[in-house]
């Protein structure tokens, strides 16, 4: 389900790094000590060489990227309007075998390879990379609480998949029914007329008992007033999912944090820090603040919501091997990627431009060596329209940019 643009990245662009580089350069309106022994590091960042992923007259946008075990980089996009309509979803995926130098031709597949779905964090033990997918099921007249998951599991560098289309997941409370439509016609286009509003987005990470958790927003039938951002957990391989802790949520008869956009806390980034604590950041809406979160229980419960100085959507977070946490987001200017020196999420600095053309602004990135990222973002020059079919010059476009973060200290 992800959103319509904001704003317009290329009206607002000169405004919107000249307001990022005032942030980047402020304290930020929260903190929380840094870690130990830390006070003295820097990082250079250096913007590399950007690649073409891939490209279509058709949509071609949302992307996201992850690496197996035995080396080969995949990068998914999707390839159908940015509508409510799983039975019109269409996604692909390309495969990299030189570390996202060169790239192979695109994959198409249905569910399994949107950017609206939980991937892992790291390939599993058995060199899968899972993905949960964006769009849940409900079964009538099963309770509006018991829905069921889409799994699809990655193999062989991307060669091969399985998929089971019946998880089950069961949820704290009844949730919202959207109707389904198309993006241009806004009529139902097929027999699904009702789609949950449960979202998986983010990383599916490992627990410290060996559970696996997920991000997941979501809209309750109580208060459908804002997204609710909440994990949810399997005890038994990834079989059986449940509802397991609430990250943040604006409550029934409370009003927003300060900070807060009208969408409420959605697109969330999960990190396990260097001492064991997990840290959240998230979209809230395009006229709000990213907001986050730190657990010092292994997710089962989380600290207040609090807003940062900077806004955002689709947050992607990772702690690289030297130790510094990466976040890339975009949305209302560049494309950006921004760092956590400390490696702890209380101070973000470094943000740094990656593409300032018009985007989706949804994004993400591997680290394919140690202190070397690939980001990757697409570029669509009709935003969220198609490609008129008078213009036979431009195509949307899937890039990755190689950045280079080192350590320093001073």
């Amino acid at each position: 389900m992800a959103r319509k643009s904001d704003s317009s990245p290329s009206s607002l662009l000169l405004a919107t790094i000249f307001v990022m580089t005032l942030m980047a350069l402020s304290q930020p309106l929260w903190a929380l000590p840094p870690f130990p022994g830390n006070e003295a590091e820097e990082i250079e960042v250096q913007v590399g060489k950007t690649v073409e992923i891939t490209s279509s007259y058709r949509y071609c946008w949302f992307p996201t990227v992850q690496r197996f075990t035995s080396g080969e980089v995949m990068a998914t996009m999707r390839m159908s309007p940015d509508e409510v309509n799983p039975e019109g979803d269409i996604s692909a995926y390309c495969i990299s075998k030189d570390k996202g130098l060169t790239w192979s031709r695109r994959y198409t597949m249905g569910a399994g390879a949107n950017v609206d779905g939980a991937y892992s964090e790291s390939p599993r033990p058995d060199g899968t990379i899972w993905q949960l997918y964006g769009w849940v099921e409900s079964y009538l007249p099963e309770p509006a609480e018991q829905l069921h998951l889409t799994l699809t599991k990655f193999s062989r560098g991307g060669m091969e998949f399985q998929q089971w289309r019946d998880v089950p997941l069961r949820m704290s409370q009844p949730i919202q029914l959207a109707r389904t439509e198309l993006f241009d016609r806004r009529v139902q286009d097929g027999n699904l007329a009702k789609q949950p509003t449960v979202v998986p987005w983010g990383p599916i990470i490992e627990a410290l008992d060996g559970n696996l958790l997920a991000p997941v927003y979501y809209t309750a039938e109580r208060d459908q007033r804002y997204y609710r951002l909440a994990l949810i957990r399997s005890s038994d391989g990834g079989k059986n999912w449940s509802e397991y802790s609430t990250v943040a949520a604006v409550e029934p008869g409370e009003k927003p944090w300060p900070g807060t956009g009208g969408e409420g806390p959605c697109e969330a980034g999960i990190v396990r820090l260097a001492d064991q604590r997990l840290y959240a950041i998230y979209r809230t809406g395009g006229d709000g603040f990213i907001g986050q979160a730190w657990s010092s229980d292994d997710g089962k419960t989380w600290t207040k919501p609090a807003s940062t100085p900077y806004k955002g959507v689709a947050l992607r977070v990772r702690r690289l091997s030297n130790g510094v946490l990466a976040c890339t987001t975009g949305r209302p200017g560049p494309v950006v990627v921004m760092f956590s020196v400390d490696g702890s999420g209380a101070n973000w600095s470094h943000v740094t431009p990656i593409f300032t053309g018009k985007s989706t602004h949804y994004t993400d990135f591997i680290e394919v060596e140690p202190g070397k990222l690939l980001v990757v973002y697409d570029s669509v020059p009709y935003g969220w329209h198609p490609i008129p079919y008078s213009d036979r010059e431009s195509k949307n476009v899937i890039y990755g940019t190689f950045v280079e973060v080192r350590k320093s200290r001073h």
